[in-house]
C-alpha cells in the first residue's frame, strides 16, 4: 500500500471519528442519531424537494455558460460539479431551519453553532493557507481549496441563520 493510499485512509478514519465525537457533543441525550417528529420529517421532505430543484437549476445554468463563448466551467476546473450540489445543500437547510425542521428535538443549537463555526474555521485555514502558498489558482483553474473556502462560508451562513431563528423563537415565547 502506497503512502498517498495509507494518508487517504488514515484521513477517513480520523474523519469518521471526529463525526461520532461531533454527533454526541451536538446531540444532547449523547446519541448518535436525531430525532424528528413527523411534522419536521414532512418539511424536511418539502427542503429536499426543493434543493433538488435548485440543484438541477445550478447544473442547466453552469450547461449554459458552457455552451457559451465563456470558460466557466474551465476556470472553475473540479469545483463546477460540486458548486450546484453546495446550492442545493444550502436551500435544504436554510428551508429546514425556517421551517423548525433542521434541527432535532434532541439537538442542542448552541453546540450545533458551535461545530458550525469550528468546522468553517478548519475550511478557512485550509483556503486561505492555499491562497497564502499561491496555491488556489494554478493554470488559470480554481483548484479544490477553493471549495475548502466555499464551505466555510456555507457552514458561517448555517450559523448565521441558526442564530437568527434561535433569535426568531425567543421573541415569538
Amino acid at each position: 500500500m502506497g503512502f498517498y493510499l495509507a494518508g487517504v485512509l488514515i484521513g477517513i478514519t480520523v474523519g469518521v471519528v471526529i463525526l461520532i465525537i461531533a454527533l454526541k457533543f451536538i446531540n444532547k441525550d449523547g446519541k448518535l442519531s436525531t430525532k424528528y417528529d413527523e411534522r419536521q420529517l414532512k418539511a424536511r421532505g418539502e427542503a429536499y424537494k426543493y434543493a433538488f430543484i435548485a440543484t438541477c437549476i445550478s447544473n442547466g445554468v453552469i450547461l449554459c455558460f458552457d455552451l457559451t463563448k465563456y470558460d466557466l466551467v474551465k476556470l472553475l476546473g473540479d469545483t463546477a460539479f460540486f458548486i450546484p450540489i453546495l446550492i442545493g445543500v444550502v436551500v435544504h437547510i436554510s428551508y429546514s431551519i425556517f421551517t423548525d425542521a433542521y434541527i432535532g428535538l434532541n439537538n442542542s443549537v448552541t453546540r450545533f453553532m458551535v461545530f458550525m463555526l469550528t468546522v468553517s474555521a478548519f475550511n478557512f485555514l485550509v483556503g486561505f493557507s492555499a491562497l497564502a502558498n499561491g496555491e488556489l489558482i494554478k493554470d488559470n483553474v480554481l483548484q479544490p481549496p477553493f471549495l475548502n473556502m466555499i464551505c466555510g462560508f456555507l457552514f458561517v451562513i448555517v450559523a448565521i441563520e441558526l442564530g437568527i431563528k434561535k433569535v426568531l423563537d425567543s421573541r415569538g415565547e
